[in-house]
């Protein structure tokens, strides 16, 4: 077990600081470097003996930081407390309490397996980023942080530790290469990638004329749209595999598991990777919402995955460093079976409600409105009324959409758990309890007000989801529900102090 004392970091985590250190020296140099034809201009100016010394100085000066940053840094458990002091020019303590943590993550990366390290870090409700990070320390002293950061050590209980609960789910090899198809992994590296992809491409237009091309090469150039066909079928072939590939090695060998050795609230673990060995926990009280996610590909293919949202967690799709406690590769009925481990005292929804047919209207006018004004544009540029011609066969086709996404949008309400539904080809369902509601709001336009609809407004701790065109009375009925599930607990607890007031105390 960790002592008081000031715990220190590995020294080979030094190798760690200073590789990320580099890495973000490149990363913010990079731009200027090569950015408006600057880096050709550089290479002419100087030589490459300039160069080395200009790469030396800026390695010996990533060095040397990361000395410092190795040096000034220690960390120690303080009762229910984590603190951690670091800094080079101005010391900073960071203390952070056990209560507050709501996901722990032990990370094995391939650089810092090599030294027998492991990264660990900690999530607290309100973060934008990671708040606590010990970049390079020992597999057992994480686990003896972890040990000594849940309640069951801390409570001075007989010691006795229970096993893990058979895995609640676990991905195949076929599961996580139809997660892979599904989701747009590989379109999040390529984003990455393009301000360098498109560097490199400047100036190659001539080096590319001078090559001595095939002639079936040529046969392609010659006939424009079988060329285009094939480039960008070898683009979506390549895309598909890139995001296998990126799929296979985040959530190689996942698996998910209850773990029971926390007396106040629930825990689960999830580990997965390949080349970097992840393990998350998620704190079940800081549970906020549960997203299961269908993308379009994934309804053809019958997968999707569940997403664990908790306090402070930012509304993204996709989450490139893997910080979201997701649950992949789920075939049809895990997912209410997952939800049922995840949330026990969940009431499912036995039927979806739809909201007001008013909203099939709304979308109707939307797209006439936005079809009308781009096709008369157009017909104002050229000055051919024909180009207005279309929306007669636009209509239609907009009345089916519009009926569509009517019937996608679902809400159900029961026993204090809500459920939304929303998507015409990908599907996303929210599951939550109404306590987790921190403020609801009910919103009515001029033209609702006529139609005696409304908007509902549930504003939880990771963002509002709104529910369009309730009908009014409806829209009301559901926010008292609500306002009363959420002071429920508060009444409670208040009651509970009058309780255990003394008797004097209440008398005066």
């Amino acid at each position: 077990m960790i002592s008081g004392e000031w715990q220190r970091l590995s020294p080979w985590a030094l190798v760690y600081l200073f590789l990320r250190g580099t890495v973000g020296i490149v990363r913010q140099n990079l731009p200027v470097l090569f950015g408006a034809g600057a880096g050709a201009a550089f290479l002419d100016a100087i030589g490459l003996r300039e160069i080395f010394m200009l790469v030396g100085a800026l390695l010996a000066i990533s060095l040397l930081v990361s000395l410092l940053q190795h040096r000034r840094f220690k960390f120690r458990i303080d009762g229910d407390l984590l603190l951690v002091r670091k800094g080079i020019f101005e010391q900073s303590e960071l203390k952070v309490r056990s209560a507050q943590i709501q996901q722990v993550l032990v990370e094995a990366p391939w650089h810092l397996r090599l030294f027998g390290l492991v990264r660990f870090s900690v999530d607290t409700p309100g973060g934008a980023a990671t708040e606590v990070e010990l970049p390079g320390i020992r597999p057992d002293m994480a686990s003896d942080l972890r040990r000594a950061l849940e309640s069951t050590d801390r409570a001075g209980g007989s010691g006795h530790r229970p096993p893990l609960q058979a895995a609640l789910h676990q991905a195949s090899a076929t599961d996580l290469i139809l997660h892979g198809l599904a989701n747009n992994y590989a379109w999040v590296a390529l984003a990455a990638l393009m301000p360098l992809l498109h560097r490199l491409s400047q100036g190659q237009q001539e080096r590319i004329a001078a090559l001595d091309l095939p002639t079936w090469f040529d046969t392609l150039l010659e006939h424009p749209l079988l060329a285009t066909s094939i480039a960008l079928a070898a683009i979506l072939v390549a895309l598909m595999v890139a995001s296998v590939v990126i799929a296979v090695l985040r959530f190689h060998d996942f698996r998910l598991e209850r773990d029971d050795r926390s007396a106040t609230t629930p825990r689960f673990r999830q580990t997965s990777g390949w080349a970097s060995r992840r393990e998350q926990i998620l704190n079940g009280a800081r549970l906020q919402v549960v997203e299961h996610v269908q993308t379009p590909i994934g309804r053809l293919l019958g997968r999707s995955h569940l997403l664990c949202r908790q306090t402070g967690n930012v509304q993204i799709e996709q989450d490139p460093n893997g910080q979201m406690f997701l649950i992949p590769g789920l075939q049809a009925g895990s997912c209410e079976r997952l939800l049922a481990a995840l949330w026990p005292d969940r009431v499912p929804a036995e039927v979806m409600e739809q909201v007001h047919p008013h909203y099939r209207r709304i979308n109707f006018l939307r797209l006439n409105i936005m079809a009308a004004v781009l096709l008369a544009i157009a017909a104002w540029q050229t000055g051919e009324p024909r180009w207005l011609l279309p929306m007669l066969g636009l209509a239609p086709l907009f009345a089916l959409l519009a009926h569509l996404r009517w019937l996608a949008v679902g809400y159900s309400v029961r026993e204090g758990w809500l459920q939304i539904r929303f998507g015409l080809i990908g599907r996303r369902t929210s599951t939550f309890p109404a306590a987790n509601v921190q403020r609801i709001q009910v919103r009515q336009n001029w033209f609702q007000r006529r139609r005696h609809v409304a908007d509902l407004v549930l504003t939880l701790a990771t963002g509002p989801i709104t529910v369009p065109c309730l009908p009014e009375n409806r829209a009301w009925t559901i926010c008292e529900d609500v306002l009363e599930r959420i002071e429920q607990p508060a009444l409670e607890a208040d009651v509970l102090d009058r309780i255990k007031q003394p008797a004097w105390e209440a008398g005066a």
